[in-house]
């Protein structure tokens, strides 16, 4: 029975709705044969690119995002994208330089402000990391991760009172996070606040942290 050939544009539907239901392999299978026929198309490689991040293959995905930024080097995504793949390969530096371009084109997406703070953070520039979580909860005030991690490197730096602002505001967008219970815990615990560690501790405990249990004897002597 004679199949008629489909589209470019055919191919690369197909592979979005497969990758809309979960389905990795049918979705790179129906991506490929879009890029067979046309290979330069951007968001074919794209869609390919973050469906190879999904399973891990980091060098992949760059080497598709390449060429998808060769033909769009206006792609946000993309740019956006490599950002992340490169991070996962610990190339920091090369993560920091592509979410710098997605930033600069489009300064209002709060999570390419994180996770180029997170790569500068690996490289152990604090200060520059938290100036872009500054920026990420300017765009997204409720983005809990951003809080709780400027809280994490100001209490690295020293600043204590600035960390438990942080933390407190991670904490009230998450309260059912057991983790940041447990840092929060630490922090007051080496502040010599032993009754808010002991409190902390015992909220983590509660909610099913082995770690605080382990913990709880030491910070609620």
């Amino acid at each position: 029975m004679y199949h008629a050939q489909g589209s470019a544009s055919s191919y690369y539907q197909a592979a979005l709705e497969q990758n809309k239901g979960g389905h990795n392999k049918e979705a790179l299978e129906e991506v490929n044969k879009s890029i067979a026929l046309k290979a330069d198309f951007d968001s074919a490689l794209y869609l390919k690119a973050s469906i190879e991040c999904k399973s891990g293959d980091f060098t992949a995905a760059i080497h598709d995002l390449d060429q998808s930024l060769r033909k769009n080097k206006l792609y946000t995504e993309a740019w956006y994208l490599r950002g992340l793949a490169k991070a996962q390969k610990q190339d920091y530096n090369g993560a920091i330089r592509d979410l710098t371009k997605s930033i600069d084109l489009n300064a209002s997406n709060a999570k390419a402000w994180y996770n180029r703070a997170l790569a500068k953070a690996m490289i152990n520039e604090y200060a520059d990391a938290i100036a872009d979580l500054d920026k990420a909860i300017k765009y997204n005030p409720q983005y809990t991760q951003a809080w709780y991690s400027r809280g994490y490197w100001k209490d690295l730096g020293g600043d204590y009172e600035g960390a438990m602002t942080d933390y407190n505001k991670a904490i009230e967008l998450d309260p059912q996070n057991k983790d940041m219970y447990i840092t929060r815990a630490t922090a007051r615990y080496l502040k010599g606040d032993h009754a808010g560690s002991c409190e902390d501790i015992t909220k983590a405990v509660d909610l099913g942290s082995l770690t605080a249990q382990e913990l709880k004897d030491k910070f609620c002597k």
